[in-house]
């Protein structure tokens, strides 16, 4: 019900996700005016009642506004809406005394219109933004006879460019994804028909097809691979056929690759594509599909392989990319938020009580926002091969202790029990990089607490075996479908119902963890079960790799 009401059809896929981000931003607002109309009718009873009645007014024409905007995005134009929606935030902004608007705290909150800009219209409209809040400033300023505040125009603009770049990069990333996606599905589609319709052609079909073919029989043996399958293995015909795929990778590809694409190959029944993995010194994608004989029966699979170097090379330069955005993102955002926190800390004066009431929440939000693109970050530095890990010595009790002292207040503000325990056969101290476990294990711990609602959330660290020990993350949420377990490590994946849409979160978290946990050399496993809760169980090598062997790792 919640997903048609926010979902708005249309044949632009990018026009239809700003018009959905538009709809989440909408219905997200109603209930905070509901809850801002209850605690006035509560306050007032005792001494609101001079205004009460104005800011009743204000209520109901935000609630009018929000379903007038809400109409016109999802029946008339995203555009429009997306446009009418900036210009009434600008225009509240604007209620202020001029002096504070021009000069002091208003100011900041002019950024939250110019970053929205690029991501509910085009890329180019926080320019547009930028420049007529400039010219509102400008006029507001002369109208009171005040200095024009041409240092905060600048920082607009910067902003604005900075939001020009991350947009316009996320668009080209989805859409060269999508003409991806949609070659690979029809080049499967396409090359499993024909060979199920024409069997006396396969030869003349494979020999004229550009990417590697390979067919596997039921039994997991090669029977039929195209010249082009040769090239590209270096290896030829009588070296694949009559062999199965872990003969033929051999020594070519490390073991976790080896596999995944066994596992892929074994699951028969679904047609898979788009499995990257390093063969020697190029990158290949994998794709596999049924062939059917006739309905019901399967023959074998037919497995596609395509040379994917310079697109892989392509997509880190992406990363490199979007971690430089990134980078330029982090420093203004820092910057709005140390002077958010010196006014809060009334550096510049004391605040009165609604003044700091606005700063907590311009300062939590930044935090937010600060926090997402630490994470894009995070992942971009990761995919571009250039993370790398501190060794150093540390203790279970630190790094328990740490979890405690930063997520231990979230815990009680949801009247939750966040507990720890160390088993008595834990080493002193071990060796890792404690800021990265550190991280790890609070973005564990800070996804149950999301999760959970009664009970509370328990964190283990004991020992596997002599050379493995494993840190244990409990909580008494509501735990995940059987079918999405096997995707909650997927970037940007979040499980598609009610409940995770509720909670604030881009779908980075946890697989920033997975892909860190692989770094150090570990592995990652979840169980759980609807209704009851979830355990991530984190296990790493009490020796961990060296400095040489991650990057080798990161490189590859």
């Amino acid at each position: 019900m919640i997903n048609k009401i926010l979902t708005v059809h249309s044949a632009n896929p990018d026009d239809a996700r700003r018009r959905r981000l538009l709809n989440i931003l909408l219905v997200s607002l109603v209930p905070i005016v509901v809850l801002g109309l209850i605690g006035t009718v509560i306050a007032d009873i005792t001494d609101l009642e001079p205004t009460a009645y104005r800011i009743y007014q204000s209520g109901l024409a935000t609630l009018i506004g929000i379903g007038l905007i809400f109409l016109i995005n999802r029946y008339f134009s995203g555009e429009w809406a997306g446009a009418l929606f900036l210009l009434v935030l600008v225009i509240a902004v604007s209620f202020d005394n001029p002096e504070e608007v021009v000069l002091g705290r208003s100011l900041f909150m002019y950024v939250i219109p110019i970053l929205m800009a690029s991501v509910l219209l085009r890329p180019y409209a926080s320019f547009i933004a930028a420049g007529l809040i400039t010219i509102l400033l400008a006029v507001i300023a002369v109208r009171a006879e005040l200095v024009p505040n041409f240092i905060a125009s600048l920082a607009f603009f910067a902003i604005a460019t900075v939001s020009w770049l991350a947009a316009l990069s996320l668009e080209r990333a989805l859409e060269e994804l999508r003409i991806l996606n949609e070659k690979l599905e029809q080049r499967v589609i396409e090359r499993t028909r024909e060979l199920a319709e024409a069997s006396g052609k396969n030869q003349a079909i494979l020999a004229s097809i550009a990417d590697g073919v390979i067919v596997f029989d039921n039994e997991g043996k090669a029977i039929v691979a195209n010249p082009a399958v040769n090239l590209l293995l270096g290896q030829p015909s009588e070296a694949i056929l009559g062999h199965s795929i872990e003969e033929l990778m051999g020594e070519n590809v490390d073991a976790a690759d080896q596999a995944k694409i066994t596992t892929l190959l074994k699951d028969k029944d679904k047609p898979h594509s788009g499995l990257k993995f390093e063969w020697s010194s190029k990158t290949l994608s994998v794709s596999s599909a049924p062939v059917h004989t006739e309905p019901g029966s399967i023959a074998g699979t037919v497995t596609v392989f395509r040379d994917f170097t310079k697109e892989a090379e392509v997509d880190r330069m992406k990363s490199a990319i979007v971690s430089m955005v990134s980078h330029d993102l982090r420093t203004p955002l820092n910057v709005i938020l140390g002077y958010a926190e010196m006014l809060q800390e009334a550096v510049y004066g004391q605040l009165s009580e609604k003044q700091f009431g606005t700063m907590e929440r311009i300062v939590a939000n930044a935090k937010r926002l600060l926090g997402l693109v630490n994470d894009l970050l995070d992942q971009a530095q990761m995919e571009a091969g250039r993370l790398k890990l501190t060794l150093k010595s540390f203790t279970p009790a630190e790094l328990l202790d740490g979890i405690q002292s930063v997520m231990g207040v979230l815990a009680q503000t949801k009247g939750l029990e966040l507990g720890g325990e160390i088993a008595s056969d834990m080493p002193s101290t071990l060796q890792g990089d404690p800021q990265r476990l550190h991280q790890v294990v609070v973005n564990l711990v800070n996804n149950a607490l999301k999760f959970t609602e009664q009970g509370g959330v328990q964190v283990r660290i004991y020992r596997v075996d002599m050379a493995h020990w494993a840190i244990q993350v409990s909580d008494t949420g509501s735990g995940i479908p059987p079918d999405k377990l096997d995707r909650v490590f997927e970037r940007f994946y979040q499980v598609d119902d009610l409940t995770t849409r509720k909670h604030q979160g881009v779908g980075l978290g946890l697989a920033i963890v997975k892909q860190l946990i692989d770094l150090m050399g570990g592995q990652i496993g979840v169980k759980s079960e609807l209704g009851k809760g979830s355990t991530f169980t984190v296990t790493l090598p009490v020796e961990p790799p060296k400095q040489e062997e991650i990057t080798e790792e990161e490189s590859s």
